[in-house]
């Protein structure tokens, strides 16, 4: 799986999980004291707190993690897969970006970072996943969510080098779609799905997680164009 494709299958795992400042990606379903540590990353704001413990209480999501809208981008870039070296806050990130622009100047691809500048600096990020959404670590009330782009007010984009793919000369390597557990997912699923319905083989939604309706599409494929020879 291509550096891209695993960053997105992570941020799609996160949804639903919470929002806590400054949080990095702490499992809170199984924490002793959770609500200690959220007055402690709130800063002893009790309404903030008390916003997010309500979001933790009510969630079902297991297991159930904590992120600020940072965090979720820096904890897969720098505990995950020690790509960048030191936290930073959105600002920084779009400081890294090595493209960087308002939204529009350039078609954004999967992968991007979006941004939301506010009083001279990006007060908020989130990351383009492809096909118009974008997922984010929206806020208290919201936890970490798939919207699409252009519900999130973003006023910037930048590509981080560290999300670079690498080039090599070599063929592509061959990948089996089958059904797996954990279902198998990517951004070369989802262009699959797109070709395939496209084509006459509809397989339900393109949403990049390769289901039995998308094998079952891609085996009616392979038999109608004799494919297997």
């Amino acid at each position: 799986m291509g550096k891209i494709a695993d960053f997105l299958a992570y941020l799609e795992s996160h949804i639903g999980d919470a929002y806590v400042w400054g949080a990095q990606g702490r499992r809170v379903d199984t924490m002793p004291d959770v609500s200690a540590w959220v007055r402690r990353r709130e800063k002893g704001n009790l309404i903030q707190a008390a916003r997010c413990m309500r979001y933790i209480r009510a969630s079902k999501k297991r297991p159930l993690y904590a992120f600020d809208c940072s965090g979720l981008i820096v904890h897969w870039l720098l505990d995950v897969k020690h790509l960048i070296k030191g936290d930073v806050n959105a600002n920084g990130l779009y400081a890294q970006c090595n493209k960087q622009g308002k939204i529009g100047e350039w078609q954004p691809e999967a992968g991007d970072l979006v941004f939301r500048l506010k009083g001279g600096e990006m007060k908020h990020v989130g990351v383009y996943v492809g096909g118009g959404y974008t997922i984010e670590a929206k806020g208290r009330d919201a936890g970490v969510v798939k919207l699409p782009l252009n519900k999130g007010t973003w006023t910037h984009q930048g590509k981080h080098p560290a999300l670079a793919e690498e080039v090599e000369n070599k063929a592509p390597e061959r990948r089996v779609f089958r059904i797996e557990s954990p279902l198998q997912r990517g951004e070369d699923i989802r262009a699959m799905q797109t070709a395939l319905d496209l084509c006459g083989y509809p397989c339900g939604d393109a949403d990049g997680i390769c289901g039995r309706k998308t094998v079952a599409a891609v085996n009616e494929f392979i038999l109608a164009h004799d494919a297997i020879k």
